[in-house]
């Protein structure tokens, strides 16, 4: 009985903990703090929310930059359309 009381408690206690986790709200806003001329050459496609996929975050600053727009990351993987 006593095994099985310690069992709930800890359960109750990690349930608290694990409402504490926040997933990542989307769409966010890119974070453009790169001090360099280019971007890395690292596949890492991300979807703005104009619909295109960018190989990375910094490619997507840099066309933010380049065309004075404002486009936000909708999600992590590339754009899908139908």
């Amino acid at each position: 009985m006593r095994t099985l009381s310690i069992f709930l408690l800890l359960s109750v206690a990690l349930c608290c903990f694990l409402d504490t986790v926040q997933a990542e709200k989307f769409p966010r806003e890119p974070e453009c703090n790169y001090n360099f001329p280019g971007c890395p050459q690292l596949y890492s496609p991300i979807c703005g929310t104009d619909g295109h996929t960018y190989s990375n975050e910094c490619e997507l600053c840099r066309d933010n930059k380049k065309n004075s727009v404002h486009v936000l990351i909708e999600k992590e993987d590339e754009c899908f359309r139908s």
